[in-house]
């Protein structure tokens, strides 16, 4: 048995808002804290994440697109994954068909094969793109394990302030 074996994967619910969004913050504090401006989770905190879940989860995904979440038994929320069809991001015209919009893990079980799993989940072996943060080297070699490329793609992201980088398969 792994650790991933009791994990319980399941399409979300409006019940679950507010547990994706702290499990969801705590995701943001241990990608992002090195890449954002001193003090900016200070002053945006989990409940602009839960609230965002709140809204999320108040609807059916856009058709194309998938969700899924994992989590402990007892319903404590481990990860969560988004993928489906591709979206133009500010302007920039999407260059494959499928994207994986987001997938967090809790640290916890980084590492674990949890993410992969998710990435598989969502996209496959497919041709596909995402967005990831810029200096988020983590992400970045996972990634370029499952054969994404940095695609020379650059835009500012406002929420958090940080800078994304395109990248392709």
């Amino acid at each position: 048995m792994t650790a991933l074996d009791d994990l319980v994967w399941r399409a979300p619910t409006p019940d679950d808002a507010e547990a994706l969004g702290r499990m969801h913050y705590r995701s943001w504090v241990d990608s992002y804290s090195d890449l954002v401006p001193p003090g900016w989770f200070d002053d945006h905190g989990p409940q602009e994440r839960i609230d965002l879940w709140h809204r999320i989860l108040a609807q059916p995904p856009p058709g194309g697109v998938r969700r899924t979440a994992v989590f402990r038994p007892g319903g404590e929320p481990v990860a969560w994954c988004v993928g489906g069809v591709s979206r133009a991001n500010e302007g920039v015209a999407a260059v494959r068909d499928h994207e994986l919009w987001g997938l967090y893990v809790d640290r916890s079980l980084h590492g674990s094969g949890l993410g992969q799993a998710l990435l598989d989940w969502a996209v496959g072996a497919l041709p596909a793109q995402l967005w990831r943060a810029k200096g988020n080297e983590r992400a970045a070699a996972f990634y370029r394990r499952n054969g994404f490329r940095d695609d020379g793609t650059e835009l500012p992201f406002d929420y958090p302030p940080m800078v994304e980088v395109r990248m392709v398969r």
